[in-house]
C-alpha cells in the first residue's frame, strides 16, 4: 500500500470512527429539549335539553375553566394545577400526540355531555 493510500483510508477511517459519537450527541440534545403543550379553553358549553330530560333541572355551564384561561402542561404524565383531573383523563391521548411532536395544534373536549369544555392544545418550541 502507498503511502497516500494508507492516508487516504486512515481519515475515513477516523471519520466513520467519530460518527457514532455525533448521531449519540445529536440524540442527547433531543432528550434535553424539553417539550411543552400550551392548553387554552376555547368554549363552554352546555346542552340544557339534555339535561332539563335527564336530570330534570336546568343545569349550569363548568364552573372549573374560564373561556380564554390557559394552562402550559410541563409534563404529559401530571396535569397543570388547577386543571381539572376528568378533563385530563379524557384529552390525555392529544396531550401527548401535541407534547411529543405527532401534531403542532389540534382541538379536543372533555367528555361531560351535559357541558363538555372545548380545548385548543398547541405545542411550545
Amino acid at each position: 500500500m502507498q503511502r497516500r493510500d494508507f492516508i487516504s483510508c486512515a481519515a475515513a477511517g477516523s471519520v466513520c470512527a467519530m460518527a457514532p459519537a455525533a448521531v449519540a450527541q445529536t440524540a442527547t440534545e433531543k432528550k434535553r429539549k424539553k417539550n411543552s403543550c400550551k392548553i387554552t379553553v376555547l368554549k363552554k358549553t352546555i346542552h340544557n335539553d339534555l339535561y332539563q330530560k335527564y336530570r330534570g333541572k336546568e343545569g349550569r355551564l363548568c364552573t372549573l375553566f374560564e373561556e380564554g384561561q390557559e394552562f402550559v402542561v410541563k409534563s404529559p404524565y401530571k396535569p397543570p394545577e388547577g386543571f381539572c383531573e376528568w378533563a385530563w383523563a379524557d384529552i390525555r391521548q392529544f396531550i401527548l400526540g401535541v407534547y411529543f411532536g405527532n401534531e403542532n395544534t389540534t382541538v379536543a373536549c372533555c367528555t361531560d355531555g351535559y357541558r363538555p369544555v372545548i380545548f385548543k392544545l398547541e405545542r411550545d418550541a
